[in-house]
């Protein structure tokens, strides 16, 4: 029977080994490299590699990500000091939080939505009248992991400001509403023009409404008939006892 004992090599000085491992003896310990977890910059990076733009989807994230940052832990620099101070750094604060959504505003108008999805909205000023253009690129391939990224946080920018706007309204913090009102402003707008240039988002739009249109309707249909047919049983239930006391 084949024994398991391990045999390391061992160096007594003189720069001699006075035994070493048997070959095959090391074969049933697990690899350690091979079951090390990916760390997050790998998984970072594996995820752009699907990217035809990574550049791009970086730009799409981080100016969102640094005005949230810095609207959901900004309180921490502006709790500390004296009234002057606080207010110094309340302005300071709104500032670079403006300029932020501001830079987001125009790079996702202007740059992400054109490389990712193949779209652009702009409006063009006449002399007495202003006119809205929205335009879709007809022969651009679209990278399917560019399209969901895009999408998903373009809609989900917005949902998460006007969570951030029910939670000072119930906080009673309004001194932060001009800031979320911005936000929420600059967010939409880039919502709708996108919106307004994908014949595709209108199409599922549609057909979330058809849906749902259809299930409200199957339910109220549903709802009438049980209630029809509960009626109707209560009603043969209880008349052969109406007969009876009447004829008695």
């Amino acid at each position: 029977m084949a024994s398991h004992d391990l045999h390391f090599s061992v160096n007594n000085g003189d720069g001699s080994n006075l035994e070493r491992a048997r070959p095959g003896e090391m074969d049933h310990l697990p690899d350690q490299a091979s079951s090390a977890q990916p760390s997050s910059i790998e998984y970072i990076q594996a995820k752009l590699a699907q990217s035809s733009h990574p550049f791009v989807i970086i730009f799409h994230l981080i100016f969102k990500s640094l005005a949230l940052t810095l609207y959901i832990f900004g309180g921490f620099f502006v709790g500390g000091g004296t009234k002057a101070q606080k207010g110094a750094h309340f302005v300071a604060l709104s500032v670079a939080i403006i300029l932020l959504l501001a830079a987001d505003f125009w790079v996702v108008k202007n740059v992400t939505g054109r490389l990712l999805v193949g779209l652009r909205w702009w409006n063009q000023v006449n002399e007495e009248s202003t006119t809205w253009i929205f335009e879709a690129a007809e022969d651009k391939a679209i990278n399917a992991f560019d399209r969901r990224v895009f999408w998903t946080v373009l809609y989900a920018t917005p949902l998460m400001w006007s969570a951030l706007f029910l939670l000072g309204l119930l906080k009673f913090n309004f001194s932060w509403f001009m800031v979320v009102m911005m936000a929420l402003a600059l967010n939409s707008a880039n919502v709708y023009g996108y919106y307004k240039c994908s014949t595709d988002q209108k199409a599922k739009f549609q057909q979330m409404m058809q849906t749902g249109a259809s299930e409200g309707a199957a339910y109220m249909v549903r709802s009438n008939v049980l209630g029809f047919i509960t009626g109707a049983t209560r009603y043969a239930a209880g008349a052969p006892a109406a007969n009876s006391a009447t004829y008695v």
